[in-house]
């Protein structure tokens, strides 16, 4: 039995190590050769296409390529974009180590476009872990010229706001998902005050009412911070502010504040404040996601989303962020998940142990990064992967990325304003 269970296991390694065995003459099936590199061809995954809460032979699939990108030209040959046009006649890698290739148009201490670099200069890190590029490099074109491909939200009316954020902004809406949830917490707040105040009733409906206000004049305060999209994390934070100060106002201004410890009190604000803001932004989330997503497939029916390949091989491109969502969404991330960004939300994805399955079954590695002042980093740590979706910002030019960390649970999504060197998944047409 024993013996069967070993033949087992070594038959799954050797089919998940094919690809990478580069001393075969013969391309291994579920593999393509791209530029003398073997890379493996991941069966697609189905994720809800249609919006119907459920995964079936109706829905649409998505292709990952199984491997970082390890090479040294564009698909057809021809030199990486290196944004300069006095370029001609050099080696499209122009060397490594981040201090700028012939003919580049970055300084010394940026990361070059137009070349690949290893991981501390040494091509064993690009055969492990595939090369580090720069934004301009993995879609080979200026970074400007990008704006024009980006997905941009519908705006029906052209009032420069996202019809989405206007359906979410509605009252009437904002009402009844401030009625629902404050009526679903109200309940356990007004137990716990009346539990530490001697028994001194603070009054139901009083108390739902106040946290109601609250949540409403919280949403009313964080949808209006942009027209183009909403930031769910600064939807959590107003919310809990203020509902945390509402239940403390509510217990002062009903004269039972004296019955209690103001630890205590501020305690149970605290617990309820979380509860109500998580619920709150996770429902807006939701509402996000089910916009976004099915803009995109009625864009893409219609044949309006066009793909950047970039250097990614014939048949595959670097995936917008849309496409990163629909991914994470086939390995199971929930629509309340999916939009959230920020460094400090390092737990997207964590309930579906999203990351595992990225590493696990779709060979992402944590192949580290080169930073703009020509360094490496967090080998083994981090891995840091491009989309092809920009945009501008208060902040400036930005890129969106992906990254998967060996502190954290969730798939990092957030805005990269740096010429970092990066790395690179193509996702099938």
């Amino acid at each position: 039995m024993k013996k069967h269970i070993f033949i087992i296991l070594g038959l799954i390694l050797l089919s998940a190590t094919a690809c990478k065995d580069r001393t075969r003459t013969e391309v291994p099936d579920g593999c393509i050769e791209y530029q003398g590199e073997i890379l493996k061809e991941n069966e697609p995954i189905r994720y809800d296409s249609n919006g119907d809460g459920k995964i079936d032979a109706n829905d649409k699939t998505i292709g990952v390529l199984g491997t970082n990108l390890n090479i040294s030209q564009n698909p057809d040959g021809s030199r990486f974009y290196s944004g300069s046009s006095s370029d001609s006649g050099e080696d499209g890698e122009g060397g490594q180590g981040g201090q700028g290739g012939s003919g580049s148009n970055e300084t010394e201490s940026a990361v070059p476009v137009g070349e690949k670099l290893c991981y501390h200069n040494l091509e064993k890190y690009c055969s492990k872990n595939g090369g580090l590029y720069a934004y301009e490099t993995i879609v080979n074109a200026a970074q400007s010229s990008m704006k024009n491909n980006a997905f941009v939200v519908a705006d029906a009316n052209q009032n420069g706001i996202a019809d989405y954020i206007e359906d979410i902004r509605s009252q009437a809406q904002i009402t009844a998902l401030a009625n629902t949830i404050a009526t679903k917490y109200a309940t356990a707040t007004e137990k716990e005050i009346e539990k530490n105040a001697s028994g001194r009733q603070i009054g139901l409906t009083y108390l739902q009412e106040c946290i109601k206000t609250a949540i409403v004049n919280g949403l009313e305060e964080a949808l209006y911070g942009s027209n183009e999209s909403i930031d769910i994390s600064n939807v959590e934070t107003i919310v809990n502010t203020r509902v945390s100060v509402a239940i403390v106002n509510a217990v002062n201004e009903s004269n039972i504040l004296q019955y209690m410890d103001s630890g205590t009190m501020a305690k149970i604000a605290e617990k309820t404040a979380n509860a109500v803001s998580i619920a709150v932004a996770d429902s807006i989330a939701t509402s996000v996601t089910s916009a976004i997503l099915a803009q995109y497939e009625t864009l893409s029916s219609q044949g309006n989303i066009t793909n950047v390949q970039g250097i990614c091989p014939n048949g595959y491109h670097i995936p917008s962020d849309v496409e990163w969502m629909i991914f994470e969404q086939a390995l199971g991330m929930s629509a309340a998940d999916l939009t959230k960004s920020g460094i400090t939300e390092i737990n997207r994805g964590a309930d579906a142990n999203v990351v595992k399955k990225m590493v696990s079954d779709y060979g992402f590695d944590y192949g580290g990064y080169a930073s703009i002042n020509g360094t490496y980093a967090q080998l083994g740590e981090a891995g840091v992967y491009w989309s092809s979706t920009t945009g501008t910002d208060e902040n400036g030019d930005y890129v969106w990325v992906r990254q998967i960390d060996t502190s954290y649970n969730g798939v990092i999504r957030f805005k990269m304003y740096e010429k970092s060197g990066l790395s690179v998944r193509c996702f099938k047409d």
